[in-house]
């Protein structure tokens, strides 16, 4: 790097002959900072279900949850130029996606809509019988209702580590709470669901965070 050139030119100079779609998130976060044409684009492309299903799993009908989906990434877009590699990408992400979930069920007061896709029990469960597969989507509509009835911040927990795929630390930021804070609600999440499914859903307990 010259001596005149900025941090953000020398970064862009850097990285201008990678394959987007194989970086990282954060550099390409950094790259649409920097003005690189399509980084954004792959962003979108990788997390728009993720958050979708983030979104149908904290309550909202599926129209709602692609308007919200929508507008959390037009938040992160004008939000780009502060961006600063200080956490992982998807930290960030669900944090926005999670207030943005708040605020719309607090707006609309719907009741929730847990998504569940038929079709997709139907294909798992082809080759083993149409009783197994009606036997599997009750086993998952009675964890989804269950989970709907449990405290807001310890469902919010649960989400984002089973079904998102989030660490504990990651959780913990998500939501601005200590790492032992996350690992007390998902435990406790646990310990309720535990309780609820016992005899209703076969291997109910989900296995202990690490």
């Amino acid at each position: 790097m010259t001596g005149s050139e900025s941090p953000r030119r020398s970064h862009l100079r850097l990285v201008r002959d990678a394959s987007l779609a194989e970086m990282d998130d954060e550099d390409l976060m950094l790259l649409h900072r920097d003005g690189r044409e399509g980084a954004f684009d792959v962003l979108v492309i990788r997390y728009r279900g993720p958050i979708f299903g983030y979104l149908r799993r904290m309550g909202l009908n599926a129209a709602r949850a692609e308007e919200v989906a929508a507008d959390v990434f037009l938040k992160v877009h004008r939000a780009a130029p502060r961006y600063e590699r200080t956490a992982k990408f998807t930290t960030y992400l669900y944090t926005v996606a999670h207030r943005a979930g708040l605020n719309t069920r607090q707006r609309h007061a719907t009741r929730f809509e847990i998504a569940t896709d038929t079709g997709s029990f139907e294909r798992a469960s082809s080759d083993q019988g149409p009783e197994h597969a009606l036997a599997l989507k009750r086993s998952f509509e009675a964890l989804q209702t269950e989970l709907d009835a449990l405290p807001e911040e310890h469902r919010a927990a649960f989400v984002l580590y089973y079904a998102q795929g989030l660490s504990c630390a990651e959780v913990a930021a998500t939501l601005d709470i200590t790492t032992a804070e996350a690992k007390g609600r998902l435990a406790y999440a646990r310990k309720l669901l535990r309780q609820r499914l016992t005899g209703r859903v076969p291997e109910a307990t989900p296995p202990e965070t690490t």
